[in-house]
């Protein structure tokens, strides 16, 4: 009995895999990634048709990739479209995981695309996206994905690294969430830090100016307050002798209680 039980289990699995699947081909044939169950409502990721057009035709530059969701009554909606620079792109990684301990989990995509020749990364563009269940659908939160923004490995003239883009992976990711710098930026709190190593600081309102590195850098022990984060990159205030200052430093030269 036991086991006749498990195997109509596993042949009423294998129906609602393939119905899952019937449904995210509905919006496109091709699919990017295995479709991601989020409470009930289906999370797709296909790949699209890039809408740029040059001399009147339509761009032959790789496809794109979009999330859709497909609630519980059938109707697909776009959520987002994952970032595209005229390369190939793929999904990595996509994964439900608690963010603040409860039982509601959020959805993370890892995404990379190809490095443009014109940009100054010497690796693939990575970048995470966390998608939540808000009413029966899909919504991007877009607080918490600024928080991995995304981002490619620098180096200097020299070839020496000066900047790794840091959650490229499930592992990484899964530690950012369990961490006290992600729990502050989610709750908004400012934290203090306390700095580990030389580190130079870089000007910017919402991201770091990179291409015009400033001067001024901050030494092991100096403390600082925690004002933004985004793609590996703390925006902190840091009180001198005369004056406060505003920059921002690459998070892992800061240690956090």
């Amino acid at each position: 009995m036991i086991k006749i039980l498990s195997i109509i289990l596993f042949l009423v699995s294998i129906t609602t895999a393939a119905a899952s699947d019937r449904a995210c081909n509905e919006i496109a044939l091709d699919q990017a990634y295995r479709y991601i169950d989020v409470r009930g409502t289906r999370a797709c990721f296909v790949y699209t048709k890039t809408d740029e057009q040059y001399g009147g035709q339509l761009s032959r530059d790789p496809d794109g990739i979009s999330v859709y969701a497909i609630s519980k009554s059938g109707k697909p909606t776009l959520v987002y479209e994952l970032p595209y620079a005229g390369t190939k792109g793929k999904v990595i990684d996509a994964f439900l995981l608690s963010v603040d301990g409860g039982p509601d989990e959020m959805l993370f995509v890892i995404h990379s695309i190809e490095t443009p020749r014109s940009w100054d990364a010497v690796s693939d563009i990575y970048d995470v996206s966390v998608i939540r269940l808000q009413e029966e659908t899909l919504v991007q939160d877009k607080k918490l994905s600024r928080f991995f923004d995304l981002g490619g490995n620098l180096v200097d003239a020299q070839g020496r690294t000066t900047y790794l883009y840091p959650y490229k992976n499930k592992k990484a990711v899964e530690e950012a969430v369990r961490s006290r710098l992600f729990d502050a930026i989610h709750s908004s709190t400012p934290i203090e830090g306390t700095m580990q190593e030389k580190s130079f600081l870089y000007g910017g309102e919402l991201e770091p100016f990179l291409q015009d590195p400033s001067k001024m850098y901050l030494i092991k022990g100096d403390q600082i307050t925690l004002k933004d984060s985004t793609a590996g990159w703390c925006k902190v205030s840091y009180t001198t002798k005369t004056k406060p200052i505003t920059m921002w430093v690459q998070c892992k030269s800061i240690k956090f209680p």
